[in-house]
């Protein structure tokens, strides 16, 4: 397959009601680590805090990605392609040309992150290494509060 057979469409923020109903299930269905309901991410890439992007090949949909600029850092915050798609391979010089043009400043960094440990052994092929691990509980409630 050749590059030109690849595209990453970004969707603008006046667009999204054309392409929302296409895609809603799909997000639905994407791991959800920090607790984002299918409204943020609308709202996100509605008010450009977060910007949809359309993978492309061959001329057809084979899924989408959410980017979010946070930092110096262009963060895939979300990812969907169908079965026996790689998009972190197919579309990988389609990230770095965002990265490097993003606005205000060049973005120094690619990132994601998920709880899948599958990850942990296919990132490294990608060139991803770890930046740091997160661990969570739940804040207990204090009955009665502390004084």
């Amino acid at each position: 397959m050749s590059i030109s057979d690849r595209k990453l469409i970004a969707v603008p923020p006046g667009d999204l009601g054309r392409i929302w109903p296409q895609i809603r299930s799909e997000v639905a269905s994407v791991e959800a680590p920090d607790g984002f309901l299918i409204e943020d991410v609308y709202a996100m890439c509605r008010s450009g805090e977060a910007a949809l992007f359309v993978l492309n090949v061959d001329g057809e949909r084979i899924g989408w990605t959410v980017l979010r600029l946070l930092g110096r850092d262009l963060h895939i915050w979300l990812l969907y392609a169908k079965p026996g798609f790689d998009p972190m391979s197919v579309f990988r010089p389609h990230l770095m040309d965002i990265a490097r043009t993003a606005t205000p400043l060049p973005a120094l960094k690619l990132t994601f992150g998920s709880a899948r440990k599958g990850w942990a052994k296919v990132a490294p092929k990608h060139q991803f290494r770890v930046r740091h691990t997160t661990f969570e509980c739940d804040v207990e409630s204090l009955d009665p509060p502390c004084t």
